[in-house]
């Protein structure tokens, strides 16, 4: 009857069983780096890989067509625009100027558009005799922005061209009928001179509501992704990694089937492990458990060994080798089938017989062994060694 080679209920594992199952499951390691590398990948992908909504802002400084008369000597504040610019942004949100707008894009994309505050300056002229002057000039150019959110840039741009448009349509008419008053007044004024009239009547021609584009920003609205960047592949390659390893350790520990000498010691102790059998006729694996085998033999008064195997595995070469191995030593080696097909009688042990069991590398578990070995220790047989046969 053997015992485990250790005391304690938990499974043990040296540097040198590591290394085996790295060597033995080591494409598990690579394999899991994959999946956590895609995991990562198909996770973040799954987030919009486009943004929700593209908003749109442009900035445009409207051109001061009414300073330039201040050549010919007319105050450009007496230009009046009629609308004001602060009610032509009123027509323009209106809904029958939206809904022409959109029908000329075949788009209802919407368009908010803002205009600066207009600041003035007070500066005051010395006119001689202790009066003064005072006069209120604008100061700075207007600037308008335009902005629009939509799915696309495209719908965005061509909307806010539409708007842009619209409201140079309106300065130009506005500024014009101011002209158009200015001219009207100078006109009916008997001592205004000619060139002031000449003046007002070219500043309208040349009122285009030029607006002049500043900027243009351009934002995503929504979370996106244009692609997993090199860390995401990094931290997916590190977790693999201590992922694969800590599979292929609990593999390891938890795995039962007898690969190497040393899980074998592990199981029945080092002086049942009788060793490895390689059924190669240059190997001299058989002669040295033939000698274990042989010694064992010796303590007991055996003059015969039953060789029982573990499972249904063809063994057939190594019984070969180990008979040549203790042949001249007057012992007879007789091999047994598996436990599932020995009857009660042949289980029982023949007189100065032992038993010595043969288990398959890296094909016997654990427990097969164990079972085996008490069905044959319950009928009576002496087990003296148990034999690991590497194919």
């Amino acid at each position: 009857m053997f015992m485990r080679g250790t005391d304690s209920s938990f499974p043990e594992m040296d540097l040198r069983s590591v290394r085996d199952a790295l060597v033995l499951r080591w494409w598990i390691i690579p394999l899991v780096m994959l999946l956590c590398v895609g995991f990562l990948f198909v996770n973040e992908s799954d987030l919009q890989t486009s943004p929700g909504h593209v908003q749109i802002v442009r900035v445009y400084e409207a051109r001061d067509e009414s300073a330039a008369l201040a050549v010919a000597g007319i105050d450009p504040a007496s230009i009046v625009p009629y609308p004001s610019f602060d009610n032509q942004l009123i027509v323009l949100q209106t809904p029958e100027t939206r809904r022409r707008i959109a029908d000329s894009i075949n788009a209802d994309t919407t368009v908010s558009v803002s205009r600066s505050k207009e600041t003035f300056s007070l500066i005051d002229t010395n006119e001689g005799e202790g009066k003064k002057k005072f006069t209120f000039l604008s100061v700075g150019t207007l600037s308008y922005t335009f902005t629009c959110a939509e799915p696309t840039a495209d719908e965005c741009n061509i909307a806010i061209d539409a708007y842009v448009a619209e409201i140079s349509r309106l300065r130009a008419q506005s500024i014009q009928q101011g002209f158009e008053r200015a001219e009207t007044i100078v006109n009916a004024l008997t001592d205004s001179s000619q060139g002031e009239a000449q003046a007002l009547a070219i500043g309208k021609k040349l009122v285009t509501g030029e607006m002049v584009l500043l900027s243009t920003t351009s934002e995503n609205i929504g979370p996106t992704v244009d692609t997993v960047n090199a860390s995401t592949y990094g931290f997916g390659l590190g977790v693999g990694a201590l992922l694969g390893l800590l599979i292929v350790l609990q593999l390891s520990v938890s795995d039962k089937k007898i690969r190497t000498r040393r899980k074998l010691v592990a199981i029945v102790g080092e002086k049942l492990a009788l060793g490895i059998i390689r059924p190669d006729a240059r190997d001299s694996s058989s002669q040295h458990v033939a000698a274990g085998l042989i010694h064992q033999m010796s303590l007991h008064g055996a003059t015969s060994v039953r060789l029982l195997s573990i499972g249904d595995n063809d063994n057939d070469s190594s019984v070969t080798a180990l008979k040549q191995a203790v042949s001249g030593n007057s012992i007879t080696v007789a091999a047994l089938a598996s436990v599932e097909h020995l009857t009660a009688t042949e289980l029982l042990p023949p007189p100065h017989s032992v038993v010595v069991l043969m288990a398959d590398s890296n094909t016997s578990r654990s427990d097969e062994l164990e079972r085996v070995r008490a069905i044959a220790e319950h009928a009576g047989n002496s087990i003296v060694g148990v034999i690991l046969v590497q194919h």
